[in-house]
């Protein structure tokens, strides 16, 4: 199962750049506005993960705050 999404994973990245150097080609997209989207989609990657991260950090503080007012009520 692992070979099978491993080589699933290759064949969508083979697939991307495919289509990065299609359009770089037949849409003479200048390399520079390819690297600056690229720039771009990484910060707003980044940004996601902090945000679910810091989502992830208040739900767990949230959650052990809650388990401990409970075994407080039950002293």
């Amino acid at each position: 199962m692992a070979r099978k999404r491993r080589r699933s994973f290759v064949t969508s990245v083979l697939a991307c750049l495919a289509f990065i150097a299609a359009a770089v080609w037949s849409w003479d997209l200048p390399v520079e506005d390819l690297l600056s989207y690229l720039v771009l989609m990484l910060i707003f990657l980044a940004v996601i993960v902090a945000v679910a991260l810091g989502f992830g950090a208040l739900l767990n503080w949230l959650r052990n705050r809650n388990s401990k007012n409970r075994h407080h009520d039950d002293r």
